[in-house]
């Protein structure tokens, strides 16, 4: 028994020794407490991101969107790491280090906080902009302008990590004020020679967002009326009621009124006719009549039709006539059926039109 005590005070002196030995200005015993704390931060970042995210998920699946679900998965690897760097730091901190080394390992932590929050936002978006773009082949605009989804992400992910890099390199010590002058510079400069470009972009995220119309919707704006074609990045094609093909600059639907005439329950149509009255006002009554019958029995048409004496000259009434267009009918069509047909029954009736 003397022996083994003996052998074993030797053996705890020669641990304890060996424990007080410094290294890099700490004991060793320093270091295996850092060192522990620092896989204790893995550990714990590891348990915890699995713990949290499976109480997350299962209140996510309460919720009917897959939003949720999305940001989970995508936050969970990034919150692992802030818990790494947090058990670093612990760690650090149970070690004595000179000032410039110190405040280097304390800037170096922080920087790599930063980036770690920037690559968590950059996947927020990223998910955000998946879920509110459709993807191809379930958009309500054409194949073509789905592109943007891309786009979209590229721009943000570039724009995120530019100033995360900035903010890291500035956390670092370095001196980014020449960076960020150059870059507001060629900024400022890249602006002012694409500024319509731009506009045109930022109108057509306006077009996604906003949705205020759709692919073939008939619309008004800025004095052209006609059915949209299609949508692209900087531009979009409307068919007018003539038949032709007006491209119109995407900055347009962000700075001025859009009429859709296609959401509403139907299209008013007026229009004036002058009837002669040489044989009387029963000629002028049996046409109102005729004009109101019309409106009401023609395939295409909706809503209550008017039809009215607006103004009398010295031969003739002028009468408004107005009825609608049905929502989801052909407007060219149904107004030319109802043209079509009031000239039929006049001339029937004996009406003539001065």
């Amino acid at each position: 028994m003397p022996v083994l005590m003996i052998g074993k005070g030797f053996i705890m002196e020669k641990i304890q020794n060996i424990l007080s030995v410094v290294f890099w200005g700490n004991t060793v015993r320093s270091w295996l407490f850092a060192l522990a704390c620092i896989a204790g931060g893995f550990i714990a970042g590891t348990l915890c991101s699995i713990i949290l995210t499976t109480i997350a998920k299962r209140i996510a699946k309460k919720t009917k969107n897959s939003l949720d679900d999305a940001l989970i998965i995508a936050l969970k690897n990034p919150f692992t790491v802030l818990f790494c760097i947090g058990g670093i730091a612990l760690g650090v901190r149970l070690l004595t280090f000179r000032e410039p080394a110190a405040e280097l390992i304390q800037r170096v932590l922080s920087s790599g906080v930063i980036l770690v929050l920037a690559w968590a936002l950059v996947r927020i978006l990223d998910i955000i902009i998946i879920h509110i773009v459709p993807p191809k082949g379930t958009s309500f605009l054409s194949k073509r302008e789905v592109d943007i989804q891309p786009i979209l992400r590229k721009f943000f992910k570039m724009l995120i990590w530019v100033l995360g890099i900035v903010l890291f390199l500035r956390n670092l010590g370095y001196n980014v004020s020449g960076l960020m002058a150059g870059l507001g510079l060629g900024g400022a400069a890249v602006a002012l020679a694409s500024k319509d470009t731009l506009a045109n972009f930022f109108g057509s995220i306006t077009v996604f967002v906003d949705r205020p119309f759709r692919i073939n919707d008939r619309i008004k704006i800025n004095g052209f009326e006609g059915f949209i074609t299609d949508i692209g990045i900087r531009t979009a094609r409307i068919r007018t009621l003539d038949n032709h093909t007006v491209v119109i600059p995407n900055s347009l639907f962000a700075a001025n009124p859009i009429e859709n005439i296609s959401v509403e329950p139907n299209t008013k149509v007026s229009q004036i006719f002058n009837i002669k009255r040489d044989k009387g006002r029963e000629i002028v009554e049996s046409a109102l009549k005729i004009l109101i019958d019309i409106a009401s029995s023609v395939p295409g048409t909706g809503g209550t039709p008017q039809a009215a004496i607006t103004g009398i000259t010295g031969n003739a009434c002028q009468v408004t006539f107005v009825f609608y267009v049905a929502k989801g009918s052909d407007y060219l069509n149904t107004v030319n059926k109802v043209n079509a047909e009031v000239l039929k029954r006049f001339e029937e009736q004996g009406i003539s039109l001065a």
